[in-house]
């Protein structure tokens, strides 16, 4: 009787660590697959899901660290199975109404704030975001994968600084001329003495004052005055209608550094429109209002900035609730090209695979937002001059087989902007 006691205990103590063994396993049971650079299919899924994740995550969290919600790092070992995990992205409220203890768990340790729901996003572009973050978490180096925020894209124009330089090298070139018709000046005084004298001529003595003021320096003066004016006219013509270095004070004092910098959001996540249409788009109140909800004292301004959002957005931070209307922040205006000139952002961010910073600067230190680079025509034209297009897997470029033919052959080094028609007059104005 005692020895099947013991037996009986010793099965209840298998079963109990099988048990718990299995709903360990089961808890981990979110299959997210790791990613082989050399395997294209599994990098163009990360690849999906980094756009996705850029898109609609970045405002609220980070791979690695905690920002508004948890980091991201490990969530899939966290959830119980995959259709929860993508039933929480998709309608976290819904999963926590349903009683899922995992689902209250968080909600009850954020306060009991509820994450934005993303209803659009189909279980696959789910999975592929988090095949992005398990790869970023696992420190996988990806093909595709943009520098860092502030660093220049390869084979970028030298920014804002070219227009200044040359501008620098025609006051050096006027001033050596100046110089030059002094020297010539004296030169041609003593030789016309020497002649003078050869001949038996009397070579009266010129005084400083007369030597400087008499009809030739005159003469001098005004040419070079002349092509002073000439200079600051056609100069004052090219730079009209431009901004650079422009920083207007705005409605709400909205730091990029803050959130660009510090809390690395992506620019794709207000600026919505830069992948796919011509304009990259201002943010509305409501792309504000995902965050500062429950973010509701920023580190220098205080509540004083964020309560102006409250004010356009109208919601009510004490009953945590809107009582009206959203108004549209009306931010001031920076870059603004001529009307005759067309611009499309996706074709340069989603086609040519151009960095913001390229042509914004180091945005992610900027306190007041500025137009870093000149926008003029000499600007563009010289970046489509040296800019190498990535012709590597992108189907965009399929149709220039010629130079993939070269490319390949290794008759052609590069292909540039230029070489696939980007000087041409009728693709930049109407």
């Amino acid at each position: 009787m005692h020895s099947c006691k013991q037996i009986r205990g010793v099965l209840t103590l298998i079963v109990l660590v099988l048990s718990l063994a299995f709903s360990s396993r089961t808890f981990a049971a979110v299959a997210i697959p790791d990613v082989d650079p050399a395997d294209a299919a599994m990098v163009d899924k990360a690849k999906k899901g980094m756009e996705l994740y850029k898109a609609n995550c970045t405002a609220c969290h980070a791979v690695d660290r905690k920002v508004v919600g948890p980091a991201l790092a490990g969530t899939w070992d966290r959830w119980e199975n995959e259709a929860k995990l993508v039933a929480w992205v998709q309608n976290s409220s819904k999963l926590i109404a349903s009683g899922d203890p995992y689902a209250n768990k968080i909600f009850n340790e954020y306060n009991k704030s509820v994450m934005q729901s993303f209803p659009q996003l189909t279980a696959e572009q789910i999975i592929d975001m988090f095949i992005y973050i398990k790869a970023k978490d696992a420190g996988v180096a990806l093909p595709f994968e943009a520098p860092a925020p502030g660093a220049a894209a390869a084979g970028a124009p030298a920014a804002a600084t070219n227009e200044g330089d040359a501008t620098w090298y025609i006051w050096a070139l006027v001033g050596f001329l100046v110089v030059l018709a002094g020297l010539l000046w004296g030169v041609t005084s003593k030789l016309d003495k020497a002649v003078k004298e050869s001949e038996g001529q009397v070579v009266e003595e010129v005084s400083i004052d007369k030597k400087i003021f008499n009809k030739k320096t005159l003469k001098v003066l005004l040419l070079i005055g002349s092509i002073l004016l000439v200079f600051n006219i056609f100069n004052g013509a090219i730079d009209l209608g431009r901004s650079q270095g422009y920083a207007p004070d705005q409605p709400i004092k909205f730091s990029h550094a803050l959130h660009v910098g510090q809390n690395q959001i992506e620019c794709q996540y207000c600026h919505s429109g830069v992948e796919k249409s011509k304009h990259a788009g201002i943010p509305g109140t409501q792309i504000c209002m995902n965050c500062h909800k429950y973010v509701q004292q920023g580190p220098k301004y205080g509540k004083d900035e964020i309560a102006k959002i409250y004010d356009y957005a109208g919601w009510n931070p004490d009953k945590q609730q809107f009582e009206r209307a959203p108004k549209n922040i009306e931010w001031v205006k920076i870059h603004n090209l001529p009307d005759h000139v067309y611009f499309n952002h996706a074709q340069h961010v989603k086609v040519g695979g151009i960095d913001c910073q390229t042509c914004h600067g180091k945005v992610g230190e900027y306190e007041v937002m500025k137009q870093f680079a000149p926008l003029s025509m000499g600007w563009c034209i010289n970046c489509h001059r040296q800019t190498e297009v990535k012709f590597a897997d992108n189907n965009y470029y399929s149709v220039f087989q010629k130079y993939h033919d070269e490319l390949k052959k290794g008759t052609k080094g590069k292909v540039t902007v230029e070489d696939i028609g980007g000087t041409e007059c009728q693709k930049c104005h109407y």
